[in-house]
């Protein structure tokens, strides 16, 4: 078993460097959170009144920084902020978090730190592993040794063994795969020579993409590409995914009862799997549980670059099959053993990180990139049909800009642009592409659904764009282009987030809220249905009612083979909403708020907390929605401006007239459109109040033959 010292003793110089209290057992210092924790709390100094000290309780120090942008905080004081430029002096209240209040709110999670870290000694004995390779930071743990039949000791001391499951979480990229494929197989078929035995590795991918490129890399060839199926490689691997395990656990089941030939390391790759498919995979939990109970006399291993949200259930699930196994035994022969946890520190210095609000702001970029640098892009969107769709804008728009996504090789046509869902998995371009793990030669822009975000590798990518909120999901987007030695440097563009999307996320949250009620009013605790009113209501509505329910229905309800009128629910996706619905709405009110007052850009907290994820900050620089804003602004001043100057009357006064069309067009990429009605173009009199509004010194003045574009100073109606 491997342990890890959790009870060390902090030097006095050691406690200070320390951001958070309950940081002060973790070896991980610092790891990737802190960054996340710190940008948080800077994000969101305020705390509730009932938190707050009393003013007469806290001291008192001066600053010197903008009134309007405080960019030192000090803990538990009120703050005497010097504005440089004015030379006063204001007393501000800032109320930042003591020590003692930071777990409660240094996450968009409420609950996430209730019970402290999840990097912490209380969940897992603890192995830093730096900036380690993994097999490095892993070192002889991996050996076991067997006893006579073939089956794994126990309580060896630094060795890995059954009853302490194992967790890798690094980083894409820094030889999780590797390790398995060159020391793990390997050191197996060395056990099996020396012990006369047929032992295997089970490796459990989480999409078949993934199944197809540990198979190229393990340079084994096999007919059989159907998820629900084992394909071996070679003497001492198979590999399954977790959707076909459920097919085949009477296999396992037998398999493991033959020692001589059982699997002994059981290798759950892209662990997150767990939780990030929990919302729309009902049998997530069950699968789990599946491997835990199946797979009790193997090291389970356990892998992920992101397991912030799934290692809670995954251990929660070790812990619940230890306690059912050691169920009325005698204390001295209970089993079991906290899970071991090796961190290898994230290092994303290789991203240059730029910021955008709409997708159409990043065609004309992508069209450049191609065009003069041959740059290659994967774009990450959420739709199938926004996937299409956006493919054919962005080759239109290269059509018109004279720099065409489609050109013509002799009688045939080659698309630069290639768009991958959900019904690509058989299509041989994508297959190609995944046998390589590279982009076609003429292929410069691949625009993918989250089909592609968890397993597929790909080289030689230039630019990542992202447009989802979750941070697994985007940090596992991130990781599916590789990087290639120190000077692979990448851009990624992460979309900032408006009040719209997340009140849609949050109805969507709670249609699956309302569906689960439902459910528990229909069926029993072992999904037994009642005889009643509430059960005819649930399947009525559920599976004889509107297509979009029965859709949702297949994604939110399991249904056992044998017997598919007992529905069950996935108990981690219930557990996952239950934080979700609470945590968009704390986004959404606190977007509301920057809406209120009269921020430029809503969802600027939220897209400062994602750039917490690679380590960055803010920068304005990098901004490309502000960039095109203050371009558009330029744009329509001078559109006004030519006018004024020259004097031209604009006798087309007309709802389409050019004037008009084209002074809603420019101001309408300027400020926003300003009108409810999205096709209408603005007459005199909006122009004219747009133009108070925005404080812009033009004015638009004439009768009904003509009008003509005059300078005006706004200000001079009021003194």
């Amino acid at each position: 078993m491997v342990d890890a010292d959790n009870f060390r003793i902090l030097s006095s110089e050691e406690e200070a460097q320390y951001k958070f209290k309950f940081c002060q057992r973790c070896p991980f210092y610092e790891c990737e959170l802190i960054e996340e924790y710190t940008q948080f709390q800077v994000s969101h100094n305020k705390i509730h009144k009932s938190q707050a000290q009393r003013a007469s309780e806290l001291s008192t120090i001066t600053l010197s920084d903008n009134v309007s942008n405080p960019r030192i905080v000090i803990q538990g004081t009120i703050v005497s902020i010097k504005n440089s430029d004015q030379n006063d002096t204001v007393n501000s209240l800032c109320y930042v978090v003591p020590d003692s209040l930071n777990g409660n709110i240094v996450s968009y999670n409420k609950s996430e730190l209730r019970d402290g870290c999840i990097m912490s000694s209380r969940y897992v004995n603890q192995i830093e592993c730096g900036r380690k390779r993994v097999s490095e930071g892993i070192g002889d743990h991996y050996k076991i040794e067997t006893n006579y039949d073939g089956t794994i000791k126990e309580n060896i001391e630094d060795r890995w063994e059954p009853i302490q499951p194992v967790f890798i979480s690094a980083q894409t990229g820094q030889g999780k795969n590797f390790f398995i494929e060159n020391t793990l197989i390997p050191y197996v078929r060395e056990l099996n020579h020396k012990k006369h035995t047929k032992q295997k590795v089970l490796i459990i991918s989480n999409r078949l993409a993934l199944k197809q490129q540990i198979k190229n890399r393990l340079r084994e060839n096999s007919d059989s590409d159907e998820e629900d199926r084992v394909v071996s490689y070679g003497e001492f691997a198979d590999v399954i995914t977790y959707q076909g395990l459920l097919f085949q656990e009477q296999h396992f089941r037998k398999k493991q009862k033959i020692v001589s030939s059982r699997y002994i390391y059981v290798i759950c790759d892209e662990a997150h799997f767990f939780t990030s498919d929990a919302m729309f995979n009902p049998h997530t939990q069950k699968i789990l549980s599946a491997i835990v109970r199946l797979f009790k006399d193997a090291v389970r291993v356990y892998m992920s670059a992101t397991p912030y949200e799934c290692l809670k259930h995954i251990k929660m699930c070790e812990e619940e099959f230890q306690s059912a196994r050691n169920s009325g035994k005698p204390l001295h022969k209970h089993k079991g053993g906290t899970m071991v946890f090796y961190h290898f520190k994230r290092d994303y210095s290789y991203l240059n990180i730029k910021y955008y609000s709409a997708i159409e702001e990043l065609y004309e970029i992508i069209i450049k990139s191609v065009s003069e640098k041959r740059e290659k892009w994967l774009i990450f969107i959420d739709d199938i049909e926004k996937c299409k769709a956006i493919k054919a804008r962005l080759e239109e728009t290269a059509e018109k800009s004279a720099s065409p996504l489609i050109t013509k090789d002799g009688g045939s046509e080659i698309e630069k642009v290639f768009a991958v869902d959900a019904t690509s998995k058989k299509d041989l371009a994508y297959m190609k592409m995944i046998k390589n793990e590279k982009l076609d030669e003429d292929t410069y822009v691949l625009i993918s659904t989250s089909v592609l975000d968890n397993g597929v590798n790909l080289k030689s990518i230039d630019n990542i764009v992202v447009s989802d909120m979750e941070k697994v999901k985007c940090l596992q987007m991130v990781g599916r282009a590789r990087v290639n030695g120190v000077d692979d440097y990448k851009t990624l563009y992460i979309k900032r987030f408006n009040e719209s999307y997340v009140g849609k996320r949050i109805k969507g949250f709670e249609a699956q809220e309302d569906a689960y009620h439902h459910y528990r009013l229909a069926y029993s605790e072992i999904g037994q249905p009642y005889s009643g009113f509430d059960t005819y209501y649930f399947l009525e509505k559920y599976y004889s009612g509107s297509d979009k329910d029965w859709k949702n229905a297949k994604h939110w309800f399991g249904r056992p083979m044998k017997e598919p009128i007992n529905l069950y629910l996935n108990k981690i996706a219930t557990s996952l909403l239950d934080g979700l619905i609470p945590q968009y709405r704390f986004i959404l009110n606190e977007m509301m708020e920057e809406s209120q007052k009269g921020k430029e850009y809503i969802g600027q907290k939220y897209l400062e907390y994602q750039l917490s994820w690679f380590g960055k900050t803010y920068c304005v620089d990098n901004d490309i929605t502000f960039a095109d804003k203050e371009k558009a602004k330029k744009e329509f001043i001078a559109f006004l401006e030519s006018y004024a100057e020259s004097g031209e009357q604009i006798k087309d006064t007309s709802k389409n007239g050019s004037f008009r069309v084209e002074f809603t067009r420019l101001q309408d990429a300027a400020f926003g459109r300003k009108d409810p009605n999205k096709e209408r173009n603005y007459s005199i009199t909006k122009i004219n109040s747009i133009l108070e509004e925005e404080n812009i010194s033009y004015k638009v003045v004439g009768d009904s033959s003509y009008w003509v574009v005059e300078k005006y100073h706004w200000e001079s109606e009021y003194t």
